[in-house]
């Protein structure tokens, strides 16, 4: 019997809508998909994915685990702070389990844009967050790496148009406070319940590491400008990076109410357009640029507000 000696986490509300095992990460790393696409990739013959299967539907149940002889079982559940279970990472093997990955949970409203998030490590986050503890989603965007700022944000708005069940999932990365590089991997179903009322459950997994993209963040460097990332619709700021990052959030609503947003998040408004402002009393100019695929996929959600100093002024 062919049993991976690896930490496999499944995703059991993707598990519930489906008529498979949706298999969340494997070893440390992305899979989203269903166990019988990828078994055998992961190391099981028929007889090794059947007791996986016994396993995970014990556990789902609440039953005592399956005993096999020379096969060492371990289970973990992650549930959302709401006490919805979320994933359940588990070992079968031939061998005593190693170190497990870390994971989290979170939970985000929809309506009220808060968040909560559960699991192995909330602090990774590098927010200050208690588990549990409720705040608002722009606090998750503190110290995000920009190049992830637009899928981030367009999953926000799949999210906000798309069918119950649907599947978000990305890479992503922060910084909190210019330190070591935290890198995951998430993926979270939307659930669509009375009066449209919109909720996330997602799953997150910490890596190892992740090469990180730079192209944005060298724009703003050589030009000794500063990016503002913002939601445009409901205009909630996503991130800063450059030379006054980071903003605080009262320089960001300096910005925010000096600029027209919709003029600077409209696809059809030209791309020079610019608007001048002041910050601190001293002058600069606000302009916008398209941010890789956001306005084809989803009518440009980000205002990518370039702060440049206004040297005319």
């Amino acid at each position: 019997m062919a049993l991976p000696a690896m930490w496999i986490a499944v995703d059991l509300i993707g598990t519930e809508l489906s008529d498979d095992l949706f298999i969340h990460s494997a070893a440390g790393d992305r899979v989203a998909r269903p166990l019988r696409r990828c078994a055998n990739k992961l190391g099981f013959d028929r007889a090794g994915e059947t007791v996986f299967r016994a396993v995970v539907d014990a556990a789902q149940a609440g039953r005592e685990l399956p005993v096999v002889d020379g096969v060492i079982v371990d289970t973990h559940r992650i549930d959302a702070a709401d006490g919805t279970p979320v994933g359940l990472v588990v070992w079968v093997a031939h061998r005593p389990s190693g170190p497990r990955p870390t994971y989290n949970a979170w939970v985000l409203d929809m309506t009220a844009m808060t968040t909560r998030t559960s699991g192995d490590d909330p602090s990774m986050i590098g927010d200050g967050r208690e588990v549990g503890e409720e705040r608002h989603v722009q606090y998750l965007f503190t110290w995000l790496n920009p190049e992830d700022a637009w899928s981030m944000v367009g999953g926000y708005y799949d999210a906000l148009t798309g069918d119950d069940g649907l599947l978000i999932q990305s890479h992503w990365s922060l910084r909190p406070g210019g330190t070591d590089w935290v890198h995951m991997w998430s993926s979270c179903r939307l659930r669509v319940g009375r009066d449209d009322h919109r909720t996330l459950y997602g799953l997150t997994l910490k890596l190892q590491s992740r090469e990180v993209e730079a192209n944005i963040a060298s724009l703003v460097r050589f030009s000794r400008a500063t990016l503002l990332l913002v939601e445009a619709k409901n205009k909630i700021p996503i991130t800063t990076v450059g030379r006054l990052a980071p903003l605080g959030e009262q320089r960001i609503a300096d910005v925010l109410g000096q600029v027209d947003l919709d003029k600077l998040a409209n696809p059809q408004s030209p791309e020079s357009a610019e608007q001048k402002i002041r910050i601190d009393d001293q002058p600069f100019i606000a302009s916008t640029f398209a941010l890789h695929s956001a306005r084809e996929r989803h009518g440009d959600p980000v205002a990518i507000i370039l702060l440049v100093e206004d040297q005319a002024d």
